[in-house]
């Protein structure tokens, strides 16, 4: 397996002659050339703000599709998609070798060829690559063609800039630093792809570049062929010693089946990474920003979700919140070795992508994290504090702990609003310190719950909270041991299924049958209907879609309506886990006490009955702190 990745020179020197080639060509079906003096300026900025730390750095200039055939009997690469990035190349060789003795494309060639129009190959030839268009001022007035306009513009721009540039270093970086990588596809499949890559207007994505990188270099690194001169033989590490081979041999073979191997792993990795729910999940942990980022397009390559993830938890330039493939043609250097930080990006990646799995399976660190992720997203709560703080737990158990202690924060926060330096208390509970204002904010919030006359129907705070109840664990009877004590057991779902645009619903319901009652009985449940109204035992959550078409309807209709639809339909019309609970309890609860259907109604029994599981899981859970028992008395 060759490289695929090669730097200008070489490319324009070289490449051909290692394929047996005579030359570049622009086939007739691709468009003319396009690109603007802004275009130009901006990659020469890009190179001359390029500074090379490590032998192996380079600045990417991403991909050029290319196809073996002939022309006129010749060999050639058809250029299929890139033709505009190599015309730019081109001009700016032809620019800055104009007083180089040797020179990098012979001025004689025939090296680039414009099949699409001869006028613009004989262009490029007599006047660019020659070196005549800057001998005078370039007029694009004289501009015969748009191919020649945009060339000349292009040209005249390179000029300009170089003549107010300090460029000493420039050159090397262009021929030596800048690099393309290089696909070679079928020639019988030349214009699908074409149509693909240009009609489309689709570059090559991130993911792709990455997956080159990793490939071409890794490898490499792990197989390093050092050659003794003097003895015609390779010096091998001790992963190439085998007795039962020739060590005389090149390591070129485990370098080929290396890069098979990682090839694998990465399609594996992407197809884990394709599970819609896998997705809809690490969405909402990284940064909203990632849905506008154009050069890693998650959506079609689901690879790029890991490399999002993977760049908020080790990007230590504050200042860059944008990932792009620069991130990764440096790799990563763990050991203070330059010289096998693409190894280990690898083995960091692959790492990293087994702890996300890990996260996922994991139903309790699913929900924890998801929930924190989901409700409460900010400057201070971000995936990469998530990730130091797993970084910093010597298990899953202190991790989730911490998760916990930030959650509960998160609630003291935004119930109370009574801590005032937000950074420093948090830094504090990462710390396992005790903040007086954090259990006072609980102690406040746990009061709250117990209230059956607290309006938490207009308190924002209240579509943060309901989801909590969601990721709770409930508790099962398991059989008697002894015929004397019952196995109680703790058991954690996985509910997080992220929606948009909930409405708060209140389960009391808002209609009643009369008809058979008489006057007293009528305002008494009417009296009955005004109590509780808004507490946090008698609301749920449900999409808007869903809770608006409810209108007022009766509680029994309501509850046959979330029975079906959660049961029938649950991927179109989502009902959380907490709202089909409190709705089939009261089906329990009548069950049990031999409750008939005209008292089907839900009362202050059933907001107390509520109120008091919601207080009884949270507080047990998120070690909310004791109340004095005949508050909570009072209060229920």
């Amino acid at each position: 397996m060759e490289e695929l990745i090669y730097n200008t020179k070489f490319l324009f020197q070289g490449y051909l002659q290692m394929h047996k080639c005579e030359f570049f060509n622009i086939p007739e079906y691709q468009r003319g050339y396009k690109w603007t003096k802004e275009n130009a300026i901006q990659l020469l900025n890009d190179l001359s703000n390029f500074k090379k730390t490590t032998k192996d750095e380079f600045y990417c200039l991403q991909n050029i599709t290319i196809t073996r055939t002939k022309l006129n009997g010749h060999p050639c690469f058809n250029v299929i998609d890139g033709q505009q990035r190599l015309t730019t190349l081109f001009i700016i060789l032809s620019f800055i070798q104009r007083n180089f003795v040797k020179k990098i494309i012979p001025v004689n060639s025939n090296l680039f060829e414009y099949s699409i129009r001869d006028t613009t190959n004989k262009f490029l030839r007599n006047n660019v690559l020659s070196g005549e268009l800057w001998k005078s001022e370039i007029d694009l007035k004289t501009a015969e063609s748009k191919d020649q306009y945009y060339i000349m513009e292009v040209a005249k721009a390179i000029s300009e800039w170089f003549n107010i540039h300090n460029t000493s270093k420039l050159k090397s970086t262009i021929l030596d630093d800048l690099k393309l990588i290089v696909n070679v596809v079928d020639s019988e499949e030349e214009e699908t792809i074409f149509a693909s890559l240009n009609g489309g207007k689709v570059d090559l994505d991130g993911a792709d570049l990455v997956r080159a990188i990793l490939i071409t270099r890794a490898a490499k690194q792990k197989y390093p062929q050092r050659e003794i001169v003097n003895k015609g033989l390779y010096q091998l590490s001790n992963d190439d010693i085998n007795l039962n081979i020739n060590i005389s041999v090149s390591s070129q073979g485990k370098i080929n089946e290396f890069r098979v191997k990682i090839g694998i792993e990465l399609d594996k990795i992407n197809q884990w990474w394709s599970d819609k729910h896998v997705r809809t999940y690490f969405e909402q942990l990284l940064s909203n920003n990632i849905v506008k980022n154009k050069n890693f397009l998650y959506k079609n390559y689901p690879i790029d979700l890991l490399y999002y993830a993977f760049f908020e938890a080790y990007n230590k330039n504050t200042e860059k919140n944008d990932l792009d493939i620069k991130f990764f043609e440096n790799g990563r250097d763990c050991n203070n070795k330059e010289e096998d930080d693409h190894l280990e990006l690898y083995y960091k990646v692959h790492e990293f992508h087994l702890t996300m799995v890990d996260w996922y399976n994991d139903i309790e660190t699913y929900n924890l994290v998801g929930y924190l992720m989901f409700s409460f997203k900010s400057p201070i709560i971000t995936f990469e504090c998530i990730w130091k703080i797993w970084q910093n737990s010597g298990t899953k158990s202190i991790f989730k702990n911490k998760i916990k202690s930030i959650i509960r924060f998160q609630l003291a926060v935004a119930s109370s609003q009574n801590v005032d330096d937000i950074k420093n208390t948090f830094k504090k509970i990462i710390n396992d310190e005790t903040i007086p204002e954090i259990e006072k904010g609980l102690s406040s919030l746990r009061e709250r719950i117990l209230d059956i006359n607290y309006n938490w129907y207009e308190d924002s705070f209240t579509q943060k909270f309901l989801p909590l109840l969601d990721i709770l664990p409930f508790y099962i009877e398991s059989k008697k041991k002894n015929d004397r004590k019952i196995e109680i057991k703790r058991i954690n779902t996985r509910y997080l299924k992220r929606t948009s645009l909930e409405d708060r619903e209140h389960v009391r319901s808002q209609k009643r049958s009369y008809d058979e009652q008489n006057p007293q009985d009528v305002e008494a449940l009417l009296e009955e209907n005004r109590k509780g109204l808004n507490s946090i035992g008698n609301l749920v959550l449900l999409h808007e879609s869903v809770n608006r078409s409810y209108g007022n309807d009766e509680l029994i209709k309501k509850m046959v309506r979330i029975y079906s639809e959660h049961i029938l339909d649950n991927e179109n019309s989502y009902i959380r886990p907490h709202t089909f609970d409190v709705f089939m309890s009261k089906m329990k609860n009548m069950d049990q006490n031999g409750l008939s259907n005209d008292r089907f109604f839900w009362s202050d029994e059933d907001i107390n009955r509520t109120v008091k599981a919601i207080d009884r899981s949270i507080s047990e859970y998120l070690s909310f702190p004791n109340l004095n028992n005949n508050l909570i008395e009072e209060k229920q």
